[in-house]
């Protein structure tokens, strides 16, 4: 346990679930929740419909834009996530849950179709799009220097997406969470484009700056080729899975006040090719390119849960500065959209 930037922390160990992955949407995330241990959040969650203009001197916390591709889906389903999550106001103390503010990415609260992740494969289902949504979010929310409570990344690695430091989300098995532990109200103002999407957080200060500092990636995994045969085929690039571990820094005056350190893992994206229908194929079934071995499926989702602390090494008197960390590790299971 370390005490640090104005707050008691306690190590977080999070794992993700490879089931819970694939059942949230687009952009494959390494499936995986995040939980923080030690002393329990309030059961008080912030009110999604709360809106309400930036209280008089609040200050901007953070900002941060991810970039896309456009496409009629993803900025439909996009600006759909972000008038439900704009000017949002999370008090002192509050959870802020993307779920609940979102609420479920089904027509009749106003979803399409989109490119999903599911079982290590781009799918269509509705709400594809909307992790763009929740990673921007989850950046807002790492440079404000606020609570992650819970989080998943993506299966695979999407380039797009600062490595290690993205979010997806799925109803019902994955959430993006964190606490306002800032002693302050935070207003959340959001809003996005046909190519971009911006959240903004506005309270009041406690650091001078937030850095984020990414090492390299370790346990480098190879994709594999697939060919799956049936309609519902979706193209897929191949890219290597890894491991990456990425620190957040508190800096106070000139100095560093704290350190958490959150390590993500990505299972490779195989290479997806769509075969002709034949008369013999059945649809959706992957067959292996000559050399190379099926991807296994991955485990099914299972529930969030506070992993127990660990204790993390006590720093030198001399030190002024104080870490802790969270896992994430990737899983295929549906995830939101890309």
């Amino acid at each position: 346990m370390r005490r640090a930037h104005g707050r008691t922390a306690t190590t977080r160990i999070a794992l993700i679930s490879a089931g819970t992955a694939a059942v949230l949407g687009l952009g494959g995330f390494s499936a995986g929740t995040a939980a923080a241990a030690g002393t329990p959040a309030p059961d008080r969650t912030a009110e999604p419909v709360a809106t309400a203009p930036a209280a008089v001197g609040q200050q901007v916390l953070s900002t941060f834009t991810v970039a896309y591709p456009a496409a009629p889906y993803r900025t439909h389903n996009i600006a759909r996530a972000v008038e439900l999550i704009n000017g949002a106001v999370v008090e002192q103390g509050d959870i802020w849950s993307f779920n609940q503010a979102v609420g479920e990415r089904t027509v009749e609260n106003g979803f399409v179709d989109g490119i999903m992740i599911n079982d290590g494969r781009y799918v269509k289902s509705p709400g594809g799009g909307v992790s763009a949504v929740a990673t921007t979010m989850y950046n807002a929310m790492f440079f404000a220097g606020l609570k992650p409570v819970e989080h998943g990344a993506h299966s695979f690695y999407i380039e797009r997406y600062p490595e290690g430091r993205e979010a997806t989300v799925a109803w019902g098995t994955l959430d993006l969470r964190w606490q306002n532990d800032s002693g302050h109200p935070v207003t959340v103002r959001a809003s996005s484009t046909d190519k971009s999407v911006t959240v903004t957080l506005l309270g009041t200060k406690q650091y001078d700056e937030i850095r984020a500092t990414k090492g390299p990636r370790t346990h480098v995994t190879p994709p594999v080729k697939r060919t799956i045969a049936g309609p519902t085929c979706e193209p897929q690039t191949p890219l290597e899975g890894f491991d990456v571990s990425v620190d957040r820094v508190f800096v106070r005056g000139s100095h560093e006040v704290g350190r958490e350190t959150f390590r993500t893992h990505y299972t490779p994206r195989d290479e997806i090719v769509c075969a002709p229908e034949s008369p013999t194929a059945t649809p959706g079934t992957a067959t292996p390119s000559p050399g190379t071995t099926p991807a296994e499926s991955d485990p099914a989702p299972s529930a969030s849960a506070p992993a127990s602390p660990s204790a993390s090494p006590a720093p030198s008197p001399a030190s002024s500065s104080a870490s802790s960390s969270a896992s994430f590790s990737a899983s295929s299971a549906s995830s939101s959209v890309s």
